[in-house]
């Protein structure tokens, strides 16, 4: 029974421990950039060592890659495509699924759209980074297309979703409501207006 214990107890000190250092990670990402922000300063940040961020995180990108992780599930980690308000894509009507994509998205980018720059930025000067971000936008894409898919009813073609996957990025959104001061309702009525074209298109 002491064993087991003391296993728990080890367990809850390595959550708390990363909740900690995702949450210090996440705010120097944002306050300071890819290049200022350190492991090393993430873990004074954290109350905790640098060989206990790189005990659960192996490097700053994985770090990174963790906070974006976190932020586009709201601290659920479950597949996006199981979260309730993604499935509401797939019930009412063709309006009613276009505003519930709106919904999603803009949810979405409020929570991840600011972090997710930062990958960007770590891109222009960073090998791994830009591999990463890569692969982050063809799962993007992928993911543009099956969300389509469940307003259409069908499978939309390539050039539809590539049009809706331009539409739909977080550059996009930092433009309009970071550069431009738009607010999430602005935005709202736009993309439901750019995207119910797009689909509604032959």
């Amino acid at each position: 029974m002491a064993r087991n214990y003391s296993s728990e107890l080890r367990t809850e000190r390595a959550r708390i421990n990363r909740d900690a250092v995702l949450l210090a990670a996440h705010e120097m990402f944002i306050s300071t950039g890819w290049v200022a922000t350190t492991v090393a300063g993430v873990a004074r940040a954290a109350g905790v060592t640098r060989q206990t961020v790189y005990q659960q995180f192996e490097s700053k990108l994985t770090l990174l890659d963790a906070c974006i992780d976190l932020a586009l599930t709201d601290g659920r980690l479950v597949p996006v495509r199981d979260m309730p308000e993604y499935q509401h894509m797939a019930q009412g009507d063709r309006s009613s699924r276009v505003a519930a994509g709106a919904q999603w998205l803009r949810g979405a980018h409020e929570r991840s759209a600011a972090i997710q720059d930062v990958l960007d930025q770590a891109a222009v000067t960073d090998t791994e980074a830009a591999a990463r971000l890569a692969d982050r936008e063809n799962t993007r894409w992928n993911e543009v297309r099956w969300a389509a898919s469940l307003i259409l009813g069908h499978e939309p073609d390539n050039d539809t979703v590539d049009a809706l996957w331009t539409l739909t990025s977080r550059r996009v959104w930092l433009m309009l409501v970071r550069d431009r001061d738009w607010d999430g309702h602005r935005w709202d009525a736009w993309f439901v207006q750019q995207a119910g074209a797009l689909l509604d298109s032959p």
